[in-house]
């Protein structure tokens, strides 16, 4: 039993070191933009077919990062990135000490809440501000009905909340940095776990899994035949992401660091949307606002489909119904660019 039990100690050889734990949770960030830019190119190039993309990005995410941390997590006791820099999730209190790479049930849910769900919330809170915070420029919280009042408080307590936990969060990571905790980030003792580097045991045991999981030979029944099929499609998958991890970072340094050759960035001119002429169907000049018909204020484009509208006039249409007003393509306030004229 003590070879079994030998990976349960976290002894400071074991222990990663804080440039692993940064680069892992560079790792996990990186990739919801990079899905995220994927989504939104097919729903530009093609909007009536991929438009949905754009408009449940987020929740499109979750699914496949729920599908990516359960496979690693109950496979390979780590998530995706802590297992693509050889780390593992040791429970703190250990309730599977004959299992090696393997989490109880508590701790299993727990780490898909802080790997998935509370990074959705998260994310879901601060557009939710963005949106609010946008409002109240526009003086639509005026009013003193219950609603507004609450929308209100947010805006007060949200920042203050953000920065708290973005302050808890260096705090744990420069008190990891000088050896006076195991813990590199709050969400880990939420879990109830903490993390260590995998040693030749470990790969043994990986490799005997992988093995067992993708032999066709152990396939006995038709539940069985489903279960090899998907491990084999998930292993494809999560070889790939792997392999692709590297190629993320690269792109996400490339265009972040402000090298980028003007060839990769210049876009060819679009040409104008022909899908409708407004200013033929409804008799309106070229200086004339689709949505109000009267004399555009504060020009704004469109991007997604090009045409001009008074800034007053789309943002709260494409708030409300998530689509351009003419051609009905998905939209959102990310894509209204502000025209300024010179005097």
């Amino acid at each position: 039993m003590a070879e079994y039990g030998a990976h349960i100690t976290i002894t400071a050889r074991d222990k990663p070191s804080i440039f692993d734990v940064v680069a892992q949770d560079g790792l996990m960030s990186t990739l919801q933009p990079a899905v995220n830019h994927i989504m939104r190119v097919l729903a530009e190039n093609n909007p009536e077919r991929y438009g949905l993309l754009l408009r449940f990005s987020d929740e499109i995410f979750v699914l496949f990062n729920t599908i990516i941390q359960h496979h690693y997590i109950k496979n390979y006791g780590a998530s995706f990135a802590e297992n693509f820099y050889d780390l593992k999730r040791v429970e703190l209190k250990n309730k599977n000490s004959n299992k090696p790479l393997t989490l109880s049930h508590q701790a299993y849910y727990k780490s898909m809440f802080t790997l998935v769900t509370f990074p959705y919330l998260r994310n879901r809170l601060d557009q939710l501000f963005q949106q609010i915070q946008e409002r109240h420029a526009d003086n639509a919280l005026s009013e003193e009905s219950w609603k507004c009042r609450i929308q209100r408080l947010f805006l007060k307590m949200w920042p203050v909340l953000h920065f708290s936990w973005e302050f808890l969060t260096f705090v744990y990571y420069v008190r990891y940095a000088v050896g006076k905790s195991r813990f590199h980030s709050p969400l880990l003792p939420l879990s109830g776990v903490q993390l260590a580097t995998l040693d030749h045991s470990d790969y043994e045991v990986i490799d005997a899994r992988t093995e067992m999981m993708l032999a066709f030979r152990n396939v006995r029944s038709g539940w069985e035949l489903g279960r090899w099929a998907v491990e084999c499609v998930g292993s494809s998958l999560m070889n790939s992401l792997e392999v692709g991890a590297f190629f993320l970072q690269f792109l996400d340094w490339f265009y972040s660091s402000g090298n980028t050759p003007t060839s990769f960035n210049a876009q060819p001119i679009p040409p104008p949307p022909q899908s409708v002429d407004i200013q033929k169907v409804c008799g309106l000049n070229n200086t004339d606002c689709p949505i109000c018909f009267n004399i555009r204020k504060y020009d704004t484009v469109l991007s997604v489909s090009g045409y001009v509208f008074c800034y007053g006039c789309i943002l709260p249409y494409v708030r409300r119904e998530g689509k351009c007003p003419v051609t009905g393509y998905p939209a959102s306030t990310t894509q209204l660019i502000r025209i300024y004229h010179e005097t």
